[in-house]
């Protein structure tokens, strides 16, 4: 018996709603499992509040640090999606807290890791590239883990790790200032190249270290194949020296740090580990 129009144009609408679904679902990236699995006798909570990309507030009034980790700060790239997967992860859920060997940091806040479904959180926003890592001895116990899942994000230019084109290369950071870094801060640098055969307007780029320290490019245009140096300190700009303009403090870790250079649409136009 051959069909009306109208079962012809309803089955129709239901092929587009089950296509729409379909794709919906196959971008839609899931939670990877952990190579490690959460111990036994740890405190398990409820969440009150998502914070950001790694700050929470659970129920028993506690603000939670993610330990190993550190997401995008407010008003830059990730800082959305980083937030919205931690939201994914863990809101209105019951979790684990797993301590290591501090409990608190500097500014008062509880640090641990958290166990939400069997996921190790931390890592996981590692893992989908809205992380970079983060250690502060002696809280390490997940380092190897950490660094595999970040580079796997790298390697496969996920999130945060999405390119940019700019021929700009990080070539070299003295980290270690004569002296004591924070009253030279000067003593400290960083130099970008130009490796392209053109001008490039830096107006808006952003440099930052592996914590919070951010420097935002002004009214700048590397020539093409010339370097800029910039001081961790003050002093005057100009066509080849820059300052970052602090006072009695210091950029780099003079052990161990990484440098990342972003474009004005937070493409990683270059990063630089030593």
């Amino acid at each position: 018996m051959q069909k009306s129009i109208w079962s012809q144009i309803l089955e129709f609408i239901l092929a587009l709603i089950q296509r729409q679904l379909g794709g919906a679902a196959a971008t839609s990236k899931p939670v990877s499992k952990s190579n490690v699995s959460p111990a036994s006798g740890l405190l398990t909570v409820k969440i009150a509040n998502v914070i950001d990309g790694d700050t929470l507030d659970l129920a028993d009034g506690q603000r939670i640090r993610y330990l190993g980790v550190n997401t995008p700060e407010r008003e830059q790239a990730g800082y959305n999606e980083a937030k919205s997967l931690n939201q994914r992860l863990v809101k209105g859920k019951t979790v684990q807290v797993e301590f290591d060997v501090e409990k608190t940091d500097q500014y008062g806040r509880t640090l641990a890791y958290i166990w939400a479904d069997g996921v190790l959180v931390n890592r996981e926003l590692l893992q989908q590239g809205y992380a970079t890592t983060l250690f502060m001895p002696p809280n390490e116990r997940y380092k190897a883990e950490f660094q595999q899942a970040e580079q796997a994000a790298r390697q496969a230019k996920l999130g945060i790790w999405q390119g940019s084109s700019v021929p700009l290369k990080i070539t070299k950071i003295q980290a270690n200032a004569p002296g004591e870094d924070n009253v030279n801060p000067n003593g400290e640098w960083i130099e970008i190249t130009n490796q392209g055969k053109k001008a490039v307007a830096m107006r808006g780029y952003l440099l930052k270290d592996s914590a919070n320290n951010m420097y935002t490019f002004g009214n700048f245009t590397l020539a093409a194949g010339a370097t800029v140096r910039i001081h961790s300190g003050q002093g005057q700009d100009n066509a080849t020296t820059l300052f970052w303009g602090l006072v009695d403090n210091s950029v780099w870790n003079n052990v161990n740090d990484t440098a990342f250079l972003r474009d004005t649409q937070g493409g990683l136009v270059d990063s630089y580990s030593y």
